[in-house]
């Protein structure tokens, strides 16, 4: 699932992304409506936190905006106010749930789970590159044999992962197209290591050798003075 943070108070939406990194979600962050626009254009999110008093355009506007196009998509507002006309002029703007600051993020995360339980299963839940299919949900990624005839079908056959390879298929996948640098990479997988270990590319590099053996050499392709892609 991958979350987008639209917060212009910078300790409070490092916080949020930081405890959704620490309970298993991709989510990505904006500090104002401008930003989060571009990003939506260029990537597709299953769920958005909104503050809604942001400078310049605040979260009124910008549902405005974002509903004309992003109808189902759910949204947590973030608000300061907790005045009964407020919360009803926050729902007739089709926010889907809100919390008045300052809140918990146990809360916060409990509010996103019941969110994200309420949409259906669609196909955006697996993804399918070549004969690789991912699904999000069970965290699982599947191989079919190419080489077998249809008539005999293709059963998936599941390919074990470590969670840390697991996590470098899953933001790669997630973020198809866009190349992801190592220090990218690390910061999100080895998170919880980033305080207290020097990490070497060297241990990212491993990780990606065992993946290219067991799903092939081009399934995540290097960018020289870039970083890693997956097409």
């Amino acid at each position: 699932m991958k979350i987008l943070i639209i917060e212009d108070h910078p300790k409070l939406r490092e916080n949020i992304a930081k405890y959704l990194k620490a309970n298993s979600y991709l989510s990505e962050s904006a500090f104002n409506w401008q930003e989060a626009l571009e990003k939506i254009g260029f990537s597709k999110y299953d769920l958005l936190i909104l503050d809604i008093n942001m400078p310049i355009m605040d979260g009124r506007e910008f549902m405005k905006k974002f509903r004309e196009k992003n109808k189902k998509t759910p949204v947590i507002a973030l608000t300061s106010n907790s005045m009964l006309d407020d919360k009803i002029e926050i729902f007739e703007l089709w926010v889907d749930d809100y919390l008045t600051k300052p809140f918990e993020l146990k809360e916060l995360e409990l509010r996103i789970k019941a969110l994200l339980s309420r949409k259906e299963t669609t196909i955006d839940d697996i993804l399918n590159i070549w004969d690789i299919t991912i699904n999000y949900s069970w965290k699982k990624v599947y191989k079919t044999p190419l080489n077998l005839p249809l008539s005999e079908g293709k059963e998936l056959q599941e390919i074990k992962f470590s969670n840390k390879e697991y996590l470098i298929i899953e933001f790669l996948s997630k973020n198809k197209w866009y190349p992801k640098t190592k220090i990218q990479l690390l910061e999100h997988v080895w998170w919880e290591q980033e305080e207290n270990l020097e990490l070497s590319s060297t241990t990212l590099e491993a990780h990606i050798s065992t993946i290219r053996k067991k799903l092939g050499s081009d399934f995540i392709k290097t960018i020289r003075w870039v970083g890693y892609i997956i097409e």
